[in-house]
């Protein structure tokens, strides 16, 4: 069916399109596409629908040159002969006459000769379809409504979940079709890669799990990742109302908007990436050493590798975490994180200020191509804008001088100061920079330098051209802009025109920049001479013609994910891909010598048609267009009635040394509760809650407490508070906490995997009749876990004696929680023959606040036989 369909399209592409929309019907198991009896395919329009004030105007074409010049399409030019109907009766809404583009020319970018409809007066909430009375022909189904995109926005989010990496994707928060096991889990891969330089040596070894795949390949890139989280970020800061904690990923429901749950899956990896490097400096990339796609992700057993700290990744770390920081300050659940991500972005600034002596010299060789696909390093005029991109938000942070200093000294040097050109290519370094002139203690003539040159873009992809007519979509870019990855730079031209209504430059014309940026929107969802909505699979969520195929590791040729139509499961839906390339390179005809707009097809195989050229997807597209929806969007209807307060908060178990289990009555909301907050007095203790009780276990030994509960909904207001609950935990416990002394003590767990034990063992023995013996499978572990945790202090130490018949890599580290982090991930160097004495400090282990588990962990993949004996932990 597949060779059959692609065969037609290429001979016939828009007949094509109506057996795309038959295949449609089947596709959602019945369910009719659209009321008219006939769709034709030259009526272009947003698939998705559109907000009730925006601006709407669909393209009526008749093709003029490109692959599909034999058509024709002679649309009713008469007095209101085009109608709005509503889809559910055929009710007749509005009724209107095209407008002709420039007198019937032929529009060189397209290839068509076209008409515009504009019916901006339908603002009625509603589903409808545009009708010709004259062909008796229509349009596809869209929306009128508030949230015409909230199905979209949720969509294009959830994509990020589909590129984790180290997380198995399963139901509930993946549709069956998208199930897969966790990747990259195997000894040598993410959670012991090892150095490109020294490939499978366990010393090299390092945790770098988590983080998202870059794009089609599975490969894990730090400066890759820079514009990605910025951007993300941004789509926060312009409407963190529509980013709800419902979009059915593993962290929804616990109190914290989803986009930055996503966020943070990927700032762990980068915090992973900088503790890997013991300098402040950030690694540079994860990956494989060839070029092999392999689906689903978790069938992939090749090891992995990692290319060292860089200057360029160091940078874009301070950038990212920086800027995170700002955002999640805010937030009372996120406050440690947040200034955890400061000192960090500033560790990582000192490093890169070291290293490249004083931002003098960079480092732009670090990636030879020996870790595919991309290469990442980057050139030092991009590494100098993100060093401006982290001074401005540690200023912003922390108010030093030395940042200010930075900036103010370098920003005119840096595009797009410098050749005054503010196009789409630095967009997230734009925003900071804008952001920056209402910052206190900026200087004035800085701020207004900044403004003003911003004030004097119009012509620049391009209000200007907008206001001339000079695309019949509405849309215009000039044609150097339709390369590789197009449509991220489409979406970014429509950021950059919103940056003047978003920092109220050029205010008068504020509601033209939303408008042209909305216009840019709605060629990306199908007003473009493709008719093609450029996101993946969306059939089941309002696209009549969706990307069907995706150029990706999971979704690849050839297998069940190939198509959304043909294939049995298809790719997720979604995913924004590359788009038209004028400049494509592979084996396929009708592509390069197509008008710029129609350079595209939709397909996804290799070397050497080259797909990856135009129908790849990539977290840094993904993410602008994310950044899009989030300006255009409207936030929900505004909520200001605050939940009930909880009730008959109670301890349900006796308090130990550092914890107690607490239980209360739920709380009840006009819309819904979605989380609940835990206060000691009038401190926050936990945030986010979503059950009607929890256990903690890191209070303090000794101390009183007075707990109450609060509630909180989607829209942040807060309940009274609950009844009061005062409880004393138990006294502290000894100076010394044995966890082995001939025994295993009794409140410790044998937590262990990979690892044959004997805690009875009589030969040899350091002190006492016992010791342990560890017969190691690689990578195993010897874990021990207390039942509640010990909490530290800053003199705490774990100690222990260590027995090695052969020289063996040891690696030590705690957990604060049963399934949390790990923290420390010393590598100790045990000797043959001999009892090693090994003496850790607290701040050795990570400085945890409290040591719940304790791993004394084989660093090598080598079955190996170890004995350990009088472990203990003092304080």
């Amino acid at each position: 069916m597949k060779d059959k369909l692609e065969r037609k399209s290429a001979a016939f592409p828009m007949v094509a399109q109506t057996v795309v929309f038959m295949l449609a019907s089947v596709a959602l198991q019945g369910v009719t596409l659209a009321a008219p009896t006939t769709i034709t395919p030259y009526i272009k329009y947003d698939q998705f629908g559109y907000l009730p004030n925006m601006r709407k105007v669909a393209t009526i074409v008749d093709p003029q040159a490109g692959v599909n010049a034999a058509e024709s399409f002679s649309p009713g030019i008469g007095a209101n002969q085009y109608e709005v109907r509503r889809w559910s009766d055929n009710v007749v809404i509005y009724k209107g006459t095209l407008s002709s583009w420039r007198n019937g020319a032929t529009h060189q970018q397209s290839g068509d000769r076209g008409w515009q409809f504009d019916f901006s007066s339908v603002k009625t909430p509603g589903s409808y379809y545009i009708f010709d009375k004259l062909n008796n022909v229509g349009s596809g189904r869209f929306e009128v409504s508030n949230n015409a995109y909230g199905d979209v926005l949720k969509q294009a989010v959830r994509t990020f979940f589909y590129q984790r990496l180290n997380m198995a994707k399963l139901a509930p928060y993946a549709d069956t079709k998208w199930i897969d096991a966790s990747a990259y889990d195997r000894a040598g891969q993410d959670r012991s890669a090892t150095s490109r330089w020294a490939k499978g040596n366990a010393a090299s070894a390092r945790d770098l799990s988590g983080g998202w795949m870059d794009a089609g390949d599975t490969n894990k890139y730090t400066t890759f990742a820079q514009s990605a989280v910025l951007q993300l970020l941004d789509a926060y800061r312009a409407n963190p109302a529509i980013f709800g904690d419902n979009f059915n990923i593993p962290e929804s429901g616990n109190g914290l908007s989803d986009l930055l749950d996503e966020i943070k899956w990927e700032l762990d990896f980068l915090k992973r990436m900088q503790n890997a490097s013991g300098t402040g400096g950030l690694f540079l990339k994860v990956g494989v050493d060839d070029y092999n796609d392999i689906s689903p992700p978790s069938a992939d057993t090749r090891l992995r590798y990692y290319l060292p700290e860089c200057t360029s990744a160091t940078l874009a770390g301070s950038a990212m975490f920086a800027s995170a920081r700002q955002v999640l300050v805010g937030i009372p659940s996120q406050a440690s994180y947040a200034n955890d991500l400061l000192v960090r972005a500033e560790s990582a600034w000192v490093r890169a200020r070291t290293i490249t002596a004083n931002f003098s010299r960079f480092e732009e060789n670090c990636d030879d191509g020996d870790i595919k696909a991309g290469d990442a390093d980057v050139d030092q005029a991009g590494q100098r804008q993100s060093a401006l991109i982290a001074a401005i938000y540690l200023y912003q942070a922390t108010g030093k001088a030395e940042y200010r200093t930075f900036i103010e000294s370098r920003y005119s040097s840096l595009e797009p100061v410098s050749n005054n050109w503010w196009g789409p290519y630095n967009q997230p370094l734009q925003e900071a920079l804008l952001r920056y002139t209402s910052m206190s203690g900026v200087s004035s003539s800085v701020a207004s330098t900044i403004r003003t040159q911003k004030a004097a873009q119009n012509s620049i992809m391009s209000l200007t051209d907008y206001r001339s007519g000079t695309d019949l979509y509405r849309a215009y870019l000039p044609d150097a802009q339709y390369n590789w990855g197009h449509n991220v730079v489409r979406a970014n031209v429509a950021n950059i025109k919103h940056d003047f209504a978003s920092f109220a430059i050029n205010a008068a014309d504020a509601n033209t920049y939303k408008e042209l940026a909305e216009q840019h929107l709605h060629w990306l969802h199908g007003n473009n001479p493709l008719g093609l909505s450029m996101l993946s699979n969306m059939y089941a969520y309002g696209a009549e013609k969706p990307i069907n195929e995706l150029y990706h590791t999971w979704f690849n040729d050839g297998t069940v994910w190939d198509n959304a139509l043909t294939s049995p499961n298809g790719p997720a839906p979604g995913y924004l891909v590359g788009g038209p390339n004028k400049s494509y390179s592979g084996a396929l005809s009708n592509i390069s010598n197509q008008p710029p707009q129609k350079a595209y097809r939709d397909w996804n195989t290799g070397y050497p048609e080259n797909a990856w050229e135009l129908s790849e997807p990539a977290i840094y597209y993904q993410a602008a267009y994310v950044q899009l929806l989030a300006r255009l969007m409207l936030p929900p209807a505004f909520d200001t009635q605050a939940p009930t307060a909880p009730t008959s908060l109670i301890a349900t178990s006796t308090p130990t040394t550092t914890g107690v289990a607490l239980g209360w009555g739920a709380a009840t909301d006009n819309v819904r509760v979605v989380a609940y907050d835990l206060y000691n007095n009038s401190n926050l203790l936990v945030a986010g809650l979503t059950a009607t009780s929890t256990t903690l276990n890191t209070l303090t030994c000794g101390t009183a407490y007075t707990f109450t509960i609060r509630a909180r909904d989607a829209a942040g207001n807060i309940s009274a508070d609950s009844n009061s609950l005062k409880i004393n935990t138990a006294a502290c416990l000894p100076k010394t906490v044995t966890l082995y002394d001939d025994v295993l003590s009794s409140v410790w767990q044998d937590w262990s995997w990979d690892v044959t034990r004997n805690f009875a063992n009589t030969s040899p023995v350091k002190v006492g009749s016992r010791s342990i013996r560890a017969a190691f499978s690689g990578w195993g572990g010897l874990s021990l876990s207390h039942n509640s945790g010990i909490t530290t202090t800053s003199n705490t130490k774990l100690t222990f004696w260590a027995y090695a018949p052969v020289a063996t890599t040891l690696r030590v580290n705690i957990q604060t929680q049963d399934s949390g982090v790990e923290m420390g991930n010393v590598n100790i160097q045990l000797p043959a023959n001999q009892w090693t004495a090994v003496t850790l400090t607290r701040a050795q282990l990570g400085n945890p606040l409290l040591i719940k588990r304790v791993n004394l962990q084989l660093g090598e993949a080598q079955a190996k036989i170890v004995y350990f004996d009088q472990i203990i932990i003092t304080q």
